[in-house]
């Protein structure tokens, strides 16, 4: 394995998996990481946050309830390196990783960075000027096609996750089949965690991070998942993991519709919320399927009752 970090020896352990459908065979070493001199530079609501010794990589390393399964981090690492292939701007991954039954993956360490959450949250004055980089670099992606083989059709994705649903049921779950199936086709890229906390940028680049929903598709639905963002979190969540409360972000929604949409009056604005509004179910889909086995579903539910009431039912 190609490695150039120097991670500690106690244990290795050996993951198999198949690729279909050619049926290829990968092997993974998966080593115990020892993180007495890596140096801890954040400590959110989801994981803590490490740069090596040489400050040249991350380790992104999962709190419980948190984790990703093995599977679903090797699945995250193909993704970008999948998504780093196609040009649009994101750190290189490295290997994934385990310290005390915690799984994390390795990424390239971008100096200087900072999410847009993060910038708005320390520089609100400047929400206009962070918004605009991110709907920019928002468009530049949704105008990425993508190869369909390479990534999951988002399309097909809700409509699995509508089958094993227990929230999104009876007249909403029709409802939310019938968008779908009224949503006019498109193979361009989409994020499928598309918020402000996953572009980072630095003095000269901007990069999209946590890729693992990465799919294709319409970009509604991306839009959808950035004004559920906007609308439909509480403060506390909102100020532990974006730096802002409900109020300010939904000023950011405000802003975002303007440089993405070219929404500069009231009228178009109420337009454009009329048309993203609905796909707000999907990313409950989304997060149900991540939280089924999480306490933190309990929160999910107040939200999809509050998006359920907005969109008439």
């Amino acid at each position: 394995m190609k490695n150039a970090l120097k991670l500690s020896k106690k244990a290795v352990y050996w993951l198999i998996f198949f690729d279909s459908p050619e049926k290829k065979v990968y092997f993974m070493v998966m080593e115990k990481v020892d993180l007495s001199n890596w140096i801890m530079f954040s400590d959110r609501h989801n994981s803590e946050n490490y740069n090596s010794p040489d400050g040249k990589w991350m380790l992104k390393l999962g709190f419980p309830g948190f984790c990703s399964t093995k599977e679903e981090l090797l699945r995250e690492q193909a993704i970008c390196r999948k998504v780093f292939s196609l040009g649009i701007p994101t750190p290189q991954v490295g290997e994934i990783v385990e310290q005390n039954g915690r799984l994390g993956m390795i990424y390239e360490r971008i100096t200087g960075k900072r999410s847009i959450s993060r910038c708005i949250g320390e520089e609100p004055e400047k929400l206009e000027y962070y918004i605009k980089i991110f709907a920019e670099n928002c468009k530049m992606l949704h105008s990425t096609a993508c190869v369909p083989g390479d990534f999951e059709n988002v399309e097909k994705k809700y409509l699995r996750f509508l089958e094993k649903s227990r929230l999104v049921t009876g007249d909403i779950a029709e409802y939310a089949r019938k968008l779908i199936d009224n949503t006019p086709v498109k193979i361009t890229c989409l994020h499928g965690d598309l918020q402000t906390g996953n572009l980072i940028i630095n003095d000269k680049h901007a990069f999209f991070i946590d890729l693992g929903e990465f799919a294709y598709g319409n970009p509604l639905y991306d839009l959808g998942c950035y004004y559920y963002f906007c609308h439909y979190l509480p403060d506390d969540y909102l100020m532990d993991a974006h730096y802002m409360n409900a109020s300010t972000m939904r000023k950011c929604w405000d802003a975002f519709a303007k440089y993405y949409f070219n929404a500069d009056s009231p009228e178009k604005l109420s337009d454009v919320d009329a048309r993203v509004k609905p796909y707000v179910l999907f990313p409950i889909l989304d997060f149900e399927h991540l939280l089924s086995e999480s306490e933190n579903i309990k929160y999910l539910e107040k939200n999809f009752q509050a998006a359920k009431k907005d969109l008439g039912f």
